[in-house]
């Protein structure tokens, strides 16, 4: 009987454990409930959340016997902020009294602590918060967690704020367990102690501590070192300004080292020899000098490593035997690489080398297939910023297969390299700047199919481009600028993400297509380009940065964009656009510089751009544009807010082997000609709205643009008086209001103006005194030409100054022989320019008469100005004579 129940009893176990695996504990579903109430889910990421079966939920894991939550991941693998989690986490969380792994990784949690609660989850092992959005403070609870061994609350650059920072680490030591670890980005500089609570940690084999502002203090007196397992130590960004950390150098474990950017100067330790296991050292952007090591992995790059490579090479014999990845960059080494490599092979064998780089030193010579011979396992050769060459025969076949080359600034043969036919996989090229001339070869083309990174820019290419790259499928990065290509742009394939065809010579239309959604950077200024602006520009998502500048571009703007938070500049300046500016470019919230200047745009300045309130420039000179100045200029409220956007002038794709560089063009008026001034993207701050036909007032409000550093209304027909508001732009350096039908008196509040460095406000019906004693009266000493035409204003440097009467009748005599010069020199020169046009035009065709005309013109405004400021000069010259003939 007995017997008979066994498989019974076996039967009804299976179907016990089988019932606990497929359903939940009914307290942990309704905490998960609870904890869906609080999150906000805009994608539905938990719409599965439903039903008696957590167990099958999304991102919910059970324990195959007992049915308790152990697992709870919900971390973020999307990019997007539209697929992130956000709202509160709930209290609940509390009941899961059996999980052991909880990842909220890379959601947004809006800056809010860290749950005190997570610490009273005591068998959790995984705990993974990185880039979830808290900050502020770490809650010491989390030292409950003894069982801990992994715990990543890093989060990246952009959500880094000094608030985030951490009081002391104490509750560290009570992590035994912890063997993972990273915490970059908190701000560490109070936990004096650090090093010694990580040595309390003996089971940690990897920890990140990057940009977290450790103290140096105590970087070298440890005692006795605990980390008997660490493998992996990464310290990079935080300032030590000081020596190697010897204490490192006895982790006889450690595999990886990065030190890179910590401020480290002197030797490199001779102990770091004894580390056997180091494969990875990054050292770069430090000042060391000194003695290498013996590794498979060496990067001493951006260092002031100084004096003959040959010599270095020999330095390094004993301990590059094994070396696979040699990064000597941005160094001051010298001498001669092909005696380099010379030397290398009799001390030791470069067949183990996959990457070498020596960019960026002083190094010069040629290089020949002999040098090159051994190096057959080569992958990646960087040797930009060098006077370096490559001089092989015309059919030589490399031992290696490159997947990188990097020759930017080496003086080549004047032919686009033909050894790189052989190169199938390669991956990155980049022979901008090397005097390379001529055609392109069809192969690179239709060969080189593996390329996600092509730069030839700063050269000297001529001949067209294929009729469609589209088959590219792995192009990423394009940079074609500054050489002499011609003939139409290309269908682009989807996989582009930065594109630059600046400087050329291309015409016709804009392609049907110049990439996918993926495309983030289009820069075409300076070609021949015609046509209409396409629509699907206003469709890219990820769309950062579009120069349409100097060229052809008819029509209108497109009206069809659409709300965008990358979009940061929009550049379609010199073409001939129309129309009104489209209300639409309102919606391009991310916005912060607009140039569509020198076009025949017209209609009033929609008030949409009231909307931009991260716009630093707006340039919208040289239209048609009319109206007033819109009185919500004032919300512009990054021009009044001393933070500048963060955003380099130079932007990097390392992982494409490429970076583009983007400036802003200040133009200003000084004497009477236009400079151009080429500033920091991240620093300038400006609005031109010069030459239009605007009307009305200044607008008060544009006194709260407090660190707008350039404002040009000029050549306007503005009119009232000038607002006492101006005065509180205090960071103003240019400003020009001339031209323009404004009267009154200048404002004493613009005194304090001292950071002024250009001004003019010539040829209005401005009156009174100029404020004594301030910048406006010192930039006149240096420049008459800014005062100019305005009769009613009291200076010395306005001839038709309120001076009085008196002293206009007593110099009339003295100069009317001037005034009887000018009026011969214009009168003959009047009768000379009038016949010559007569006959031009009976000679030439309509265009040439034109085009004369113009020029005619431009030379008549010139010479205008130049026997103004004669005027000026003769005036203060007899003024002068006056006051000493009054002082005999």
């Amino acid at each position: 009987m007995r017997l008979s129940l066994l498989p019974l009893l076996l039967l009804l176990q299976v179907f016990t454990k089988t019932t606990a695996a497929s359903t939940c504990i009914r307290k942990e579903r309704d905490a998960l409930f609870d904890l869906k109430a609080t999150l906000k889910d805009p994608q539905g990421l938990l719409s599965s959340w439903a039903g008696p079966n957590c167990c099958s939920w999304y991102g919910v894991t059970c324990h195959n016997s007992t049915g308790h939550i152990i697992k709870l991941d919900l971390g973020s693998n999307n990019f997007s902020k539209d697929y992130v989690l956000t709202g509160d986490i709930s209290p609940s969380l509390t009941h899961f009294t059996h999980l052991e792994y909880l990842d909220l990784s890379r959601n947004d949690f809006g800056g809010a602590n860290i749950p005190k609660f997570i610490g009273s989850l005591k068998n959790l092992r995984h705990l993974d918060l990185h880039g979830a959005g808290f900050g502020r403070k770490i809650p010491p609870q989390l030292g409950n967690l003894s069982k801990l061994n992994y715990l990543d609350i890093s989060f990246p650059s952009d959500t880094f704020s000094s608030s985030s920072s951490v009081d002391d680490l104490c509750w560290l030591s009570g992590l035994s367990s912890l063997v993972y670890l990273d915490m970059s980005w908190w701000n560490l500089s109070a936990a004096s102690d650090w090093l010694e609570l990580l040595n309390m940690l003996a089971s940690l084999q990897e920890v990140h501590l990057c940009f977290t502002n450790l103290q140096r203090t105590n970087l070298n007196s440890l005692s006795q070192s605990n980390f008997t397992v660490l493998d992996r130590i990464d310290l990079s960004s935080n300032n030590f300004n000081s020596t190697f950390p010897y204490w490192l150098t006895s982790i006889q474990s450690v595999s990886e080292i990065n030190l890179a950017y910590c401020g480290l100067h002197g030797p490199i330790p001779k102990s770091v020899e004894n580390l056997t296991h180091l494969e990875y050292l990054d050292l770069s952007k430090n000042d060391f000098g000194g003695r290498l090591c013996k590794l498979e992995y060496l990067d001493l790059s951006k260092n002031i490593l100084a004096g003959d490579i040959v010599n270095f090479g020999k330095a390094m014999a004993t301990c590059m035997k094994q070396l696979s990845i040699v990064n000597l960059g941005s160094n001051n080494l010298t001498g001669s690489i092909p005696g380099w490599l010379g030397s290398s092979r009799r001390l030791f064998s470069l067949t183990n080398l996959h990457h070498l780089d020596i960019s960026s030193n002083f190094l010069q010579g040629v290089l020949s297939e002999e040098h090159l011979a051994n190096l057959s396992m080569l992958s990646t050769l960087a040797m930009s910023s060098n006077s370096l060459r490559i001089s092989v025969g015309a059919n030589w076949v490399p031992p290696f297969q490159l997947i990188e080359l990097q020759l930017h600034s080496c003086p080549l043969e004047s032919q686009f390299p033909q050894w790189i036919h052989t190169q199938t996989s390669i991956a990155i090229i980049n022979l901008s700047n090397t005097g390379t001339m001529g055609p392109l070869p069809e192969w690179v083309w239709t060969s080189l199919m593996s390329l996600t990174s092509l730069d030839l820019s700063n050269n000297q290419l001529t001949g067209k481009l294929p009729a469609s790259l589209e088959h590219m499928k792995s192009l990423h990065f394009l940079e074609l600028s500054s050489n002499q290509l011609e003939g139409q742009i290309p269908d682009m394939p989807r996989s582009l993400e930065v594109l630059d065809l600046s400087n050329n010579s291309f015409s016709g239309s804009l392609p049907n297509s110049l990439g996918g959604n993926d495309l983030r950077f289009i820069f075409l200024s300076n070609n021949h380009l015609n046509g209409s602006i396409p629509g699907y520009l206003c469709d890219m998502e990820w769309l950062s940065t579009v120069d349409l500048s100097s060229n052809n571009l008819s029509g209108e703007i497109p009206n069809q964009w659409k709300q965008s938070t990358t979009l940061f500049a929009l550049d379609f300046s010199s073409n001939n656009l129309e129309g009104e500016i489209p209300s639409s470019i309102g919606s391009l919230t991310s916005i912060f510089s607009l140039h569509l200047s020198r076009n025949k745009f017209s209609g009033n300045i929609p008030a949409g751009l009231s909307q931009l309130l991260g716009l630093q420039v707006l340039d919208l000179a040289s239209n048609k544009l009319s109206g007033p100045v819109p009185r919500s200029i004032g919300n512009f409220t990054l021009m009044a807010s001393q933070q500048s956007r963060p955003i380099s002038p130079t932007m990097a794709f390392d992982g494409f082997g490429g970076s583009i560089a983007y400036y802003e063009s200040l133009y200003i008026t000084i004497k009477g000609e236009e400079r151009s001034y080429t500033r920091i993207l991240n620093l300038m701050k400006s609005i031109d709205l010069s030459d239009n036909d605007l009307t009305g007032e200044i607008p008060i409000e544009i006194g709260a643009l407090v660190e707008l550093k350039n404002l040009n209304l000029s050549r306007n027909f503005l009119h009232g008086h000038i607002p006492e508001t101006v005065g509180s732009m205090r960071s103003l350096e240019s400003l020009d209001l001339s031209w323009n039908q404004l009267s009154g008196v200048i404002p004493q509040s613009m005194a304090p103006l001292h950071l002024l460095r250009h001004l003019n406000m010539s040829y209005n019906n401005l009156s009174g005194n100029i404020p004594p004693g301030s910048q406006l009266q010192t930039l006149s000493d240096e420049d008459p030409y800014i005062y100019v035409g305005n009769s009613d204003l009291c200076s010395p440097l306005v001839p038709e100054s309120c001076a009085g009467n008196k002293e206009k009748q007593a110099g009339h005599e003295e100069h009317t022989d001037v005034h009887d010069v000018l009026l011969f020199v214009f009168s003959g020169l009047g009768f000379g320019i009038g016949l010559a046009a007569v006959w031009w035009v009976l000679i030439f065709n309509k265009a040439v008469s034109i085009g004369y005309f113009q020029f005619v013109d431009s030379i008549c405004e010139k010479i205008c100005d130049w026997m103004i400021l004669l005027k000026i000069k003769v005036n203060m010259k007899l003024m002068g004579t006056r006051a000493q003939n009054q002082g005999d």
